[in-house]
């Protein structure tokens, strides 16, 4: 197995060799976007290819799968599939096709690239029939944890690779700030990159940070938490009315849902409610609501609301009709423990 860790991927990318296998498993959407991002860009580069997205859900179609690769691209040289795997775990006939693409793929038997984004695997899921394979056929991009001592680095990496130099002060602010939340650090990295060059100060980031109205978003993590359906429900509304990214909301959602579950599981494990806290990066205003919320919720709540935002994805992509407003309040709603009806034809 080979691997890059996704801050070299991102520093240095472009003086390493393309790999035609690439996989991306981590829970961190910022870092499933910016390696899968870059690697299209860098392929786009190298020649001119046909993109075939790929989910593996009820619908996926093995043989479908493996002719992608078995076929000459209609519009470009090569196709790169790009598979998006939304849970770790692998029916018998998806995980066949998946090592056979990997299979394929090494033996130099296809000229088709392939990319695939899936969660975090553990150890015992690494090991399992197709996730083995792939792994031991590509190449993986490392997406290790940031936590709240690593935090600050991390937002002044980022901003230098955007040319926007930031103090040790300015980074420990932004990151008490964003509470953790890698997607909103990053955003305001983008807009001071685009306003400035250099050193930035911190008056100047305290002050387009309290002018973004981006920000409202990452105040509906506490509601969420502490269980406060009239303001979820006033929330939404205002961000739809305001023209909030409807991916960006969604975002915000599954943070919290992943919060409670990882949260949940690290206590299952025998760690304290504190240091669980302090792994999964809660830390602020959060802490004061998680207990709450670990009690409204078990796991099968938490699998049900995950196939919700499944269902807010797909709309928000045009794969499946429906207002993913309307989702994305039945999916808060949910999180404050009223429970969503039933999904159908996910």
């Amino acid at each position: 197995m080979k691997q890059i860790a996704l801050d070299t991927w991102l520093n240095d990318g472009a003086n390493t060799a393309l790999p035609q296998l690439l996989c991306v498993f981590t829970d961190e959407p910022l870092f499933a976007t910016q390696a899968a991002d870059l690697y299209r860009q860098r392929l786009k580069k190298q020649t001119d290819y046909q993109r075939q997205i790929v989910e593996v859900d009820r619908q996926f179609d093995p043989q479908e799968f493996l002719s992608l690769f078995a076929e000459a691209s209609l519009f470009g040289d090569v196709s790169l599939v790009d598979l998006r795997i939304n849970q770790p775990k692998l029916g018998k006939e998806a995980a066949e096709a998946l090592a056979k693409a990997a299979q394929w793929i090494a033996a130099g038997d296809t000229g088709h690239y392939l990319l695939v984004n899936a969660p975090k695997l553990n150890k015992t899921q690494e090991k399992s029939a197709g996730f083995a394979e792939l792994l031991a056929k590509g190449t993986e991009i490392a997406c290790r944890p940031v936590g709240a001592d690593t935090l600050p680095g991390w937002i002044a990496q980022a901003a230098k690779r955007k040319g926007v130099q930031l103090s040790r002060e300015t980074c420990s602010w932004l990151a008490e700030k964003t509470e953790g939340n890698l997607l909103v650090a990053h955003q305001t990295i983008e807009k001071l990159a685009l306003e400035h060059q250099g050193a930035v100060d911190i008056e100047q980031v305290q002050g387009m940070v309290a002018n973004s109205a981006r920000f409202n978003v990452f105040d509906l993590g506490g509601s969420l938490l502490a269980g406060d359906a009239k303001r979820i429900t006033r929330m939404m509304e205002g961000l739809e009315a305001e023209g909030e990214a409807p991916t960006l909301v969604l975002w915000a959602l599954q943070e919290e849902i992943r919060a409670i579950r990882d949260t949940q599981q690290a206590m299952r494990r025998g760690m304290s409610l504190s240091d669980a806290c302090r792994q999964n990066r809660i830390w602020g205003q959060r802490q004061n609501h998680i207990a709450a919320a670990l009690k409204r919720h078990t796991p099968g709540s938490l699998q049900k609301l995950t196939a919700w935002c499944y269902s807010a994805e797909k709309t928000i992509k045009g794969m499946r009709q429906g207002n993913p407003w309307t989702l994305f309040e039945i999916i808060g709603l949910g999180v404050a423990g009223i429970e969503p009806p039933e999904l159908w034809n996910t």
